[in-house]
């Protein structure tokens, strides 16, 4: 029998307001951590859209990309009608769980990993830096501590480089048991390394309290950035 255990949780950081928003839907095998950018009230007003506009349709019975295609929209709908602000945009890191077969789709740099005895990273950054690394100019060091790797080359909302489309990337695979999937924004990634990372989820605890670790941890290494983390774990025997 397909068990799934879940936990998603979310912190400010040292930021005045928090810009992220998550949703967990188990009962249609979705869950989503949204990014937002834009200061000024936008950021969380972009990220809150995403949330919605994904569960509103993935509710009506959508597929997972074209329900990020229709946040991509709504945000620009939103900033269209005075909501936010005209430059609002949102990262978006999604999952969607049939049986143990899963899909997650993500544009930006917010990202998922699976954890199977080690650390694997599924997603691929839609980033200056990451475009750094395709090319070869740089290191994985030098991208740790280049001064543009919060730059992302597209966002829900803005679009790409050209400010208009966007590329929804997808991975798909198959939990085994005791796999988990752990989906985050940055303010993870950008101050937790993959190794702390791994050894957490490697810890023998349960799913909610290795969401609060990996918090906690951001915010011990700084926590310069909101923080939000899901881990989904197959707990089938």
């Amino acid at each position: 029998m397909t068990k799934i255990d879940f936990y998603a949780s979310t912190h400010k950081g040292l930021r005045e307001v928090n810009e992220d928003s998550y949703l967990s839907l188990p009962e249609h095998g979705v869950w989503v951590i949204a990014d937002g950018m834009g200061g000024h009230g936008a950021g969380d007003t972009a990220s809150q859209i995403v949330v919605f506009e994904i569960a509103r349709l993935i509710k009506q019975g959508s597929a997972l990309t074209p329900a990020i295609a229709s946040a991509h929209r709504a945000i620009q709908t939103a900033a269209l009608n005075g909501e936010g602000s005209s430059d609002m945009g949102a990262t978006v890191v999604a999952v969607k769980l049939e049986g143990l077969h899963y899909e997650i789709a993500w544009v930006g740099d917010s990202r998922a990993y699976l954890w199977s005895a080690d650390l694997q990273q599924l997603t691929t950054d839609h980033s200056y830096v990451q475009l750094l690394l395709n090319s070869g100019m740089i290191t994985q060091t030098e991208a740790l501590a280049h001064p543009g790797r919060n730059i992302v080359v597209q966002a829900l909302g803005v679009g790409g480089i050209n400010k208009t489309g966007i590329n929804i990337g997808q991975v798909f695979g198959e939990l085994n048991q005791s796999d988990s999937l752990l989906l985050c924004s940055d303010g993870l990634t950008g101050e937790v390394s993959d190794e702390n990372i791994a050894a957490i989820l490697a810890e023998k605890s349960s799913t909610q309290c290795k969401v609060n670790r990996l918090i906690e941890a951001a915010l011990a290494a700084g926590g310069k950035d909101n923080v939000t983390v899901t881990v989904i774990t197959n707990t089938s025997f």
